[in-house]
């Protein structure tokens, strides 16, 4: 779902694209900029790319928005302070022409480039910068909770303009990744447009449209439900993009925008269903494959026990959440549902993380319905009526509601598998498939009117570890804990996380995270896919040679998206 923070959006990938978190450059860039004048890019760009998405944004205000085509289509529009690259490096390509940490390591100066402008034309400056983030900074004292309030909260203590060319970042402790991952994250947007945007209102703002940032797009128009219409910013820095205009074209059906790209009606697909990416690829201009992810697809439990708690007492248990573990067959569903497009979940962590994707290879569950049957009983969960069902504590038959967004054609065989297996060992389990957004009513804080749901099939996908880590805090209840799930041990870990120096420490207290959050169980991470995309060779050239997927890939500023263009 967030981006990627799905959603927050990939899960599945190898450790060199993981150096990003520990491994950071600090000081330097790995990309340069070559001279390009605007005028030159506006006489170059040419063409419209047609992309074909089956997520809808929740919102394009980026203090809220939650899912991952809200942040693409976001981070085409507001720039960050430091790129990233599709190796995973940090680099020079956003706002920020260096970065540097004093020697102990809580001064960050961070230097941006010359003559930066928003799309209208006008100066963006180091006051802007210092808007954007000290009103992030500021939500927290404020008691309103913004996408990156958790990660600045305790951490960031000041930020102040040096000169007019030079910010500085003043943290609490020295917290060398974590700082990197927030000069990746914040989006810089105008001051003027923000400024009368106050706390009591942020969480509701619209941010419609037109919607001016310094990225390489404008947001024309969002017809909901439809499409969202990004225009070429005439007055981006540096080459390209070569695209006069990018159309986010919603599908509601798979197999109609497969058909759309086979006809040339759309450039590129996402979430290509599984069973058409052999076929797709062997056709002519098409290029279709399972690339590297940051997606993690779990079973999700609402763990909560006042009011907006489930339908049994059983699922605040982690006992019984410990034991449901042994009844769900990884394997069978990579091989039978996703036809081997993809791997056997162990954790929330996936393997792109590289070191902070520890191995719990000693821990993981069996799949055994006999002895998911005996710990259930073991944990006080028995049939003792002889219906088939077992009875939670209070005697009641334990029948759970299964919840499934509607944009994930997979997600209803898995349905049926853990239906079936979770029969076996007497839980009765009723699925209903409902939309994104309705999803998210019921993960809302659930002393604010959410939590009606027991059981939930999503996903996360985001490209920083750090952020997969911190999604259980207690303080993320009503944020991205949608488990509520609340343990002051792992509150105490992830303190210790965020403040330990060096990939050894860190990735140390992370493997002790991980495995408390396996024999917990808020989750059962069941897979990491492979990102299943699509797209045309012959009407669009520029496509890179890469294992991550060329858009919706979770790295900002896309450096994609600058040099695709429409072939003559």
């Amino acid at each position: 779902m967030y981006k990627q923070l799905g959603n927050r959006n990939f899960a599945s990938g190898n450790m060199s694209r993981r150096e990003l978190m520990l491994a950071t450059l600090a000081g330097g860039a790995a990309l340069t900029i070559p001279s390009f004048s605007w005028a030159q890019a506006m006489q170059t760009a040419s063409g419209v790319l047609r992309v074909g998405v089956r997520q809808e944004p929740d919102s394009l205000n980026q203090h809220v928005m939650q899912f991952v085509i809200s942040y693409e289509v976001v981070s085409m529009v507001y720039d960050i302070l430091v790129g990233l690259d599709m190796d995973g490096k940090l680099t020079n390509s956003a706002l920020a022409q260096k970065w540097t940490p004093s020697e102990d390591g809580l001064v960050w100066t961070v230097t941006l480039k010359p003559n930066l402008k928003w799309a209208d034309g006008s100066s963006l400056t180091v006051h802007d910068v210092v808007s954007s983030w000290q009103f992030i900074i500021g939500s927290a004292k404020a008691g309103v909770a913004l996408n990156e309030t958790g990660i600045v909260k305790g951490l960031v203590k000041s930020i102040t303009a040096k000169n007019e060319n030079a910010i500085e970042i003043t943290t609490e402790y020295p917290a060398e990744s974590i700082v990197n991952e927030l000069l990746n994250e914040i989006y810089i947007v105008p001051q003027t447009a923000w400024d009368d945007i106050s706390y009591d209102k942020v969480t509701e703002f619209k941010n419609p449209t037109p919607i001016i940032g310094s990225g390489p797009f404008i947001v024309k128009d969002w017809s909901q439900g439809q499409s969202v219409t990004l225009e070429r910013n005439p007055y981006f820095r540096g080459p390209g993009p070569l695209l006069q205009e990018v159309r986010m074209l919603q599908f509601a059906n798979p197999d109609a925008a497969v058909q759309a790209l086979r006809s040339g009606e759309i450039d590129y697909m996402t979430d290509v269903p599984i069973n058409h990416v052999a076929a797709l690829d062997e056709e002519p201009g098409i290029v279709a494959k399972p690339f590297m992810g940051y997606r993690m697809v779990y079973l999700g439990f609402n763990t909560w026990t006042g009011k907006g708690s489930g339908s049994t007492t059983a699922l605040a248990d982690p006992a019984f959440r410990d034991a449901l573990g042994y009844a769900i067959d990884k394997q069978a569903i990579v091989k039978r549902v996703l036809q081997g497009y993809g791997t056997p979940a162990t954790s929330v962590q996936v393997p792109a993380y590289g070191a902070l994707y520890p191995d719990i290879s000693d821990i993981v569950r069996p799949f055994d319905l006999a002895l998911a049957k005996e710990k259930l009983a073991e944990a006080g969960y028995m049939d003792r009526d002889g219906d088939g069902l077992i009875e939670d504590k209070q005697g009641k038959p334990i029948r759970m509601r299964l919840y499934l967004p509607d944009v994930e054609t997979a997600y209803p065989a898995i349905a049926q598998f853990l239906t079936g297996w979770f029969h076996e060992v007497g839980v009765e389990v009723t699925t209903s498939v409902v939309s994104e957004a309705s999803l998210l009513a019921n993960v809302a804080d659930p002393r604010q009117g959410g939590g009606d749901y027991d059981m939930l099939i999503w996903f996360w996908e985001v490209n920083k570890a750090n952020f997969m880590l911190s999604v259980f805090e207690t303080s993320q209840i009503g944020g991205y804990n949608w488990s509520f799930w609340s343990e002051p041990e792992y509150d105490q870990m992830y303190h210790d996380f965020t403040r330990a120096r060096g990939t050894e420490s860190s990735a140390k207290i992370a493997e002790e995270m991980v495995r408390k959050l396996y024999v917990e169980g808020p989750y059962h991470a069941l897979y990491y896919p492979a990102a299943l995309h699509a797209y045309r060779s012959d009407r669009i050239s520029g496509w890179p040679d890469s294992k991550l997927s060329p858009l919706i890939n979770g790295i900002y500023p896309n450096p994609t998206i600058a040099s695709l263009k429409v072939n003559d």
